[in-house]
């Protein structure tokens, strides 16, 4: 029978934790062995909110609420609208796959069957960036729209005050761009307008004008995407100090923390006795302590205060025993060295192995030989890019849409 993860409490907060779950499985090399992921998701909203790891095209941001907008307009009954908005964001990706550019488009293998519609991947991304005003999870949306249609009747039969302050009900931002003319039936791509482009770049900058996504959208340069890390951007003039205190925090965080992954790794290797896995865990480890011996510098003076401040603001998960375990090891990083954490008698072994018993307790690896001859033999080693990956491709279809004329014929 295949695994299933199911929540009652249809609220926000718990529906995003356990999507934040699911996503984990389809990072390779990022599977939070080691329960990292509350500070990791903490600085990916920090630097990138709205975003997620498997939003794959930014034309959605504006395609979905074109696609809502138009079944209110149709007045689709709270009973009807799932449905048709399902059909709707199906027969979309099927006419975007059959364009020239179809990177990113979903439904690209399930096609019709599709089981996670890009409306439930930008749900929250769309409410993040101020284009859904509708502050429920997107069921509550589908249930109210009949009362919806019925408070803007009121509101028509209702004279309008002398100032003109009021203003009918809406579950979208006002200025949405209008879609392209023959939509949703013809012009449909993933390629933004220019027009379209400055919406996403002006919602970005006015709900998160301190985000790093602000500061790229904002200077629109492509050679920015060419940084394989976030923080390789920290030298930019629009980059405010606290950003870059921030940055540099999820830099040496990253760093420190894969060196957890890998040794964890390796003790998997040798728990197995496979010789090739230990090799290259053990060559990986080499190249990890000379990295952060030439960190030593930085390292002295670091504290852990600035994570836990972006934790807490982020009102992210994370209890005591995370934030001991991370503290644990970077003191013994800062103590000892890099080097002193591998050997096999390390106090840094005693501490991993006690960190996968206390969150997988009998399904732990090191303990349990069952679990062990399914490893498939690298877990959780990649490290941390706070959803740059994801990012930068959504910043390029701005890019590209902002350095379109007024005339062209691209079309999201």
């Amino acid at each position: 029978m295949a695994s299933t993860l199911t929540w009652l409490d249809y609220s926000e907060r718990d529906r995003r934790r356990a999507l934040d779950v699911i996503d984990l499985f389809r990072e390779t090399g990022t599977v939070d062995e080691l329960g990292l992921a509350g500070v990791r998701n903490s600085f990916s909203d920090l630097f990138f909110p709205g975003t997620s790891t498997i939003q794959t095209r930014a034309c959605y941001f504006l395609i979905l609420p074109w696609t809502f907008l138009r079944l209110e307009r149709l007045r689709v009954s709270s009973s009807k609208a799932a449905g048709r908005a399902r059909q709707a964001e199906v027969n979309l990706n099927r006419r975007m796959l059959s364009g020239g550019d179809a990177a990113g488009v979903f439904g690209s293998q399930a096609g019709d069957a599709l089981k996670r519609l890009p409306s439930e991947v930008y749900w929250g991304g769309l409410g993040s960036w101020g284009i859904r005003t509708f502050s429920g999870h997107m069921w509550a949306y589908f249930r109210s729209l009949d009362a919806f249609y019925r408070r803007g009747a009121e509101f028509t039969n209702t004279p309008r005050d002398p100032e003109g302050r009021s203003a009918a009900p809406g579950n979208w931002h006002p200025h949405v761009p209008e879609p392209p003319a023959g939509f949703p039936y013809e012009n449909v791509s993933v390629a933004l307008r220019r027009q379209d482009a400055e919406y996403l770049r002006d919602r970005i900058q006015a709900r998160h004008p301190e985000s790093l996504l602000a500061v790229l959208v904002g200077r629109a340069s492509p050679p920015d995407l060419a940084a394989d890390r976030p923080w390789q951007l920290s030298h930019l003039a629009e980059v405010s100090p606290t950003l870059r205190e921030h940055l540099h925090d999820s830099r040496l965080f990253a760093i420190c923390m894969q060196g957890a992954a890998l040794l964890y790794n390796l003790m998997l290797s040798e728990k197995q006795e496979h010789d090739g896995r230990i090799e290259t865990y053990q060559a990986e480890l080499a190249d990890w302590v000379a990295e952060v011996q030439d960190l030593e510098s930085d390292l002295a003076d670091w504290r852990l205060d600035g994570v836990w401040s972006v934790v807490r603001a982020k009102s992210r998960s994370l209890g005591y025993p995370t934030q001991s375990f991370v503290t644990r090891w970077i003191d013994n990083l800062k103590r000892d060295g890099p080097e002193a954490l591998v050997p096999r008698d390390s106090v840094a072994r005693v501490l991993v192995r006690e960190r996968e018993i206390q969150l997988k307790r009998g399904r732990a690896r090191l303990t349990n030989p069952r679990r062990l001859e399914l490893w498939g033999g690298r877990s959780g080693t990649g490290r941390m890019a706070y959803r740059w990956g994801a990012t930068k491709v959504l910043l390029k279809d701005i890019f590209d849409g902002l350095d379109r004329s007024e005339g062209d014929a691209g079309n999201a």
